[in-house]
């Protein structure tokens, strides 16, 4: 169950919370995904945005 502090508005829960989630979990092998699955893509456009800033500047 979400803490209640997340029901306040501006307040999100961090991405690793979520994924540790037994629901999202669920979900997740469901879409046959893990965890390290949803980071790689995370990284991956970490690395976008960064370079795309880069080139920018």
């Amino acid at each position: 169950m979400l803490s209640k502090k997340w029901m306040r508005s501006g307040e999100e829960p961090r991405l690793k919370d979520m994924l540790n989630d037994p629901i999202i979990e669920l979900v997740m092998a469901r879409d046959n995904l893990n965890a390290n699955d949803v980071w790689q893509v995370v990284n991956q456009a970490k690395s976008q945005i960064n370079q795309i800033e880069c080139n920018a500047a």
